[in-house]
């Protein structure tokens, strides 16, 4: 028996890569900033993190969009549940490894 892998190109397939992708590059950029501790000179940065996340799921959801002949509505609800689920996942992602580094910013969650 041979395993084979086949990669989808559906919308669902699609969604799910750009949140674990967006949720991923969120948590490199959320270490980068928090372990250089950039936020302290720059409090703007502390955004960074979930900005990486949100360009990153648009990006590969928009270019998704354009091969699909799933209807637009349809589309754009699934899109923004998944931006929503992958959001909340980075949040909680972030507010972990921010714990690591400063022991007074960490919350029960």
């Amino acid at each position: 028996m041979k395993l084979t892998l086949i990669a989808k190109s559906g919308v669902s397939a699609a969604i799910t890569s750009a949140g674990a992708l967006g949720v991923l590059i969120g948590c490199a950029v959320a270490w980068f900033v928090w372990s250089t501790h950039i936020a302290v000179h720059y409090p703007l940065a502390a955004f960074a993190p979930i900005g990486a996340v949100l360009t990153v799921y648009i990006a590969i959801v928009v270019l998704t969009f354009g091969r699909s002949t799933t209807p637009i509505a349809l589309l754009l609800a699934v899109a923004i549940l998944g931006a929503l689920l992958t959001l909340v996942v980075g949040a909680v992602l972030n507010e972990m490894i921010l714990c690591h580094y400063d022991r007074y910013a960490c919350i029960n969650l």
